[in-house]
C-alpha cells in the first residue's frame, strides 16, 4: 500500500499542514508512521482527507461536528473508505454513506448476522429507502425480513425464537400471537410460543429487554 510524505498529502489533498494537524491530533487521522524526518501518512489517511470536507458540505446536518466525522470514520473500513472518495456524483456519495451507516447500525442490532448477508440485503433498497430510513422517516422492519436474516444465522443461540420483526420508531404488531417488549421507541415481537418452548437456562425475556434498550441506546446516540 502506498504512503505519502506530508507535502504529498498536502497536495493531493488541497488542505494545509495546519488542518492536516489539527485532525491527526483530533483522533480523525491515524497521523505519521513515526514523527521527523521520514514520516509518512498511509492511503486511508489521504482518503480521509478527501472524504472529511464533502461529509460537512453534502451532509452538514448529519455531520455537524467533527467529532460526528471522526465517530463515523472510526467505524469506517479502509475499503468503504476507498468507495466514497470514487463516488463524485453528490446524491451518489450521500446514499452511500447513508447505506454504510445503516449496514453498522444493523451489525449492532444483528451481531449473528454476516456482514456479508447484512450487506446483500442493504443493496437490495433504493436510494430512497436508504435515505428514507437512515433519516428515520421509514420503519426498517418494513422493508428487510428480519426473520429471514436471522433464521439461517441462529443468533445467540435462540434459532428458533422467530423474531418476527424489530421496528425502528415504530408502534409495534397488534398480532395476539406475539408479545411484544421494549419502549414506543424501539419494539421487539416474539411469538408466544417461542417464548412457551424455551428451555434454556437463559431468560430469552431478559435478553429481548436487554436488546430492545440497547436498540434505543443506538437511536438516541445517533439522532
Amino acid at each position: 500500500m502506498r504512503s505519502y510524505d506530508l507535502s504529498e498529502l498536502e497536495e493531493m489533498s488541497a488542505l494545509s499542514r495546519r488542518t492536516i494537524s489539527d485532525y491527526v491530533s483530533r483522533g480523525l487521522l491515524a497521523g505519521p508512521s513515526h514523527r521527523g524526518r521520514g514520516a509518512r501518512y498511509s492511503q486511508r489517511d489521504l482518503d480521509a482527507l478527501r472524504v472529511i470536507p464533502r461529509l460537512r458540505t453534502i451532509m452538514k446536518l448529519e455531520f455537524p461536528s467533527l467529532i460526528s466525522v471522526r465517530n463515523f470514520l472510526t467505524e469506517v473500513t479502509a475499503s468503504e473508505l476507498r468507495r466514497l472518495v470514487r463516488l463524485t456524483n453528490e446524491r451518489a456519495f450521500e446514499v452511500e454513506v447513508r447505506r454504510i451507516r445503516l449496514c453498522k447500525q444493523l451489525k449492532t442490532f444483528l451481531p449473528a448476522v454476516s456482514p456479508e448477508k447484512l450487506t446483500a440485503a442493504m443493496s437490495r433498497l433504493t436510494p430512497e429507502q436508504v435515505c428514507g430510513v437512515d433519516r428515520g422517516q421509514i420503519q426498517i422492519g418494513t422493508l428487510l425480513n428480519v426473520e429471514a436474516l436471522t433464521a439461517e444465522e441462529g443468533a445467540n443461540g435462540y434459532s428458533n425464537t422467530h423474531i418476527k420483526e424489530v421496528e425502528l420508531n415504530g408502534n409495534g404488531d397488534a398480532d395476539q400471537r406475539y408479545e411484544r417488549f421494549g419502549n414506543a421507541t424501539v419494539q421487539v415481537s416474539i411469538e408466544k410460543q417461542a417464548l412457551e418452548n424455551q428451555t434454556s437456562g437463559i431468560s430469552l425475556t431478559d435478553t429481548i429487554h436487554d436488546f430492545a434498550e440497547q436498540l434505543e441506546t443506538l437511536l438516541k446516540a445517533s439522532s
